[in-house]
């Protein structure tokens, strides 16, 4: 599956975890985070986190209540972020436990002692795991301060790639070069699909603002409040300082993407070269005098019936939850609105529905009539499509042994799996959840 990313690692008295994070947008997603993990978390003695995205990180207060004392070792940006995300994810969770009578599946508490166990290092330090094992951290390029996991022993190694950006982002630098390497587990979301690498994707945001522009309507973009959200304050932004868009009031309806935009300007050294020489220059890259940050309901529900041409970003990326469903009620109506996305739609999502083109949805039980246009811009993905994947396998080096294709549907994961084995001659399987291999490392 896509999401809900945790990897075990074990030789003889040595154990490691590879994120901890929750399901989501599935059908079943509330069972399987409530479900007991299928080892015991006290015996682990170290969780290496790859990013801060939910689906990596969103069990971590669980695996500590579970009895987990070990350490947490991710970038120090991961880390940074991980707050605001973690306590965002504990309210959603207790209204779904609530929903379905379920106890909570964690607390305040359990998140304060997972921070106490976090430990933030730079990329390319080299720390020691025991059993003859050491671990670095590259730069996956997928948001601030996302990780490749590269474990060595003894000559050999593994990389754990997390999620792997895909260069459309303006504010990173590209990934890190892996090496040589025997053994890779890697991410699918796009394994299946070939993305128009449109450098022009802000082009095409240009042109989807000044078409809703003159109709008179809103643009309405559901976006992660982390990495997306920033992305698009940076370019309109610069659109209009350009002034290649209308000065507009753009609204941030998301208080967790507030959060996040002042981690991201915490840690600048996780931009790529170009935005920290902007940023040391004095160019505050997240501001301009038509940005406006929503900061509460009330706000937010005026917002809605606000008229007049704007731009409102809101929470969540898939429609799945958050603000976003109330703008989407008023909205998607509007047959002179546009609404935007941006991003990956898991299977059963609301977003995906909207991109596949249903004509109506329901939202918090009310049925909504779909009569805004819906664009979609694939160039803001924050992951490799399946030719950059295998591209990436292939720079892997020579003494590939095995390629575990994991984090996608089952579609995506199998077609990248089989387009490894006949394109490259290298082994590859794409395995389901709680499956085990035995490797030579």
């Amino acid at each position: 599956m896509v999401t809900g990313a945790n990897f075990l690692l074990e030789s003889g008295d040595t154990k490691f975890l590879v994120d901890c994070g929750l399901a989501q947008g599935m059908h079943n997603a509330e069972e399987v985070n409530w479900e007991p993990f299928i080892y015991e978390p006290s015996s682990i003695p170290l969780l290496i986190v790859t990013h801060a995205h939910i689906d990596h990180i969103g069990r971590i207060p669980k695996l500590v209540k579970d009895g987990f004392r070990g350490k947490i070792i991710s970038t120090e940006a991961t880390r940074a972020m991980a707050e605001p995300l973690l306590l965002d994810s504990m309210t959603l969770l207790a209204h779904d436990a609530s929903k379905h009578g379920k106890p909570e599946l964690y607390d305040h508490r359990d998140i304060g002692q997972a921070l106490s166990l976090w430990e933030g290092i730079p990329y390319h330090e080299t720390r020691e795991i025991g059993g003859g094992f050491f671990f670095e951290l590259l730069d996956a390029g997928h948001i601030l301060g996302s990780a490749m996991v590269k474990v060595s022993r003894a000559g050999k190694s593994m990389v754990f790639t997390g999620d792997l950006g895909g260069g459309n982002s303006a504010l990173l630098g590209p990934h890190d070069p892996v090496g040589d390497i025997d053994y890779l587990l890697m991410e699918s979301v796009y394994g299946d699909r070939t993305r128009e690498h449109d450098e022009n994707h802000m082009s095409e945001l240009m042109r989807v603002i000044n078409e809703t522009h003159a109709r008179g309507g809103t643009v309405l973009i559901p976006a992660f409040s982390t990495e997306r959200t920033q992305d698009l304050i940076f370019e309109i932004r610069q659109l209009m300082l350009d002034k290649k868009i209308p000065s507009m009031p753009v609204y941030i309806d998301s208080p967790l993407a507030e959060k996040i935009t002042s981690a991201y300007l915490a840690y600048p050294q996780y931009f790529s070269k170009e935005i920290q020489v902007r940023i040391a220059g004095g160019e505050r890259i997240f501001s301009f005098p038509e940005l406006h940050m929503i900061e509460n309901a009330e706000e937010s529900q005026a917002l809605s019936r606000r008229g007049g041409q704007k731009i409102i970003i809101a929470g969540s990326g898939m429609s799945n939850g958050g603000r976003v469903h109330m703008h989407e009620q008023e909205i998607l109506p509007q047959k002179d609105s546009t609404v935007l996305i941006v991003g990956y739609q898991a299977a059963g999502s609301l977003g995906r529905r909207l991109v596949e083109g249903d004509k109506n949805v329901y939202i918090m039980g009310e049925k909504v009539k779909v009569a805004a246009k819906i664009e979609i811009i694939y160039g803001y993905s924050a992951h490799m499509d399946s030719p950059q994947l295998l591209q990436f396998v292939s720079d892997a080096g020579k003494q590939l042994a095995e390629v575990f294709v994991v984090m996608g549907e089952p579609a995506a994961s199998g077609f990248l799996a089989q387009r490894i084995r006949d394109y490259l001659g290298i082994k590859a399987v794409a395995p389901a959840a709680k499956d085990s291999a035995a490797i030579e490392l």
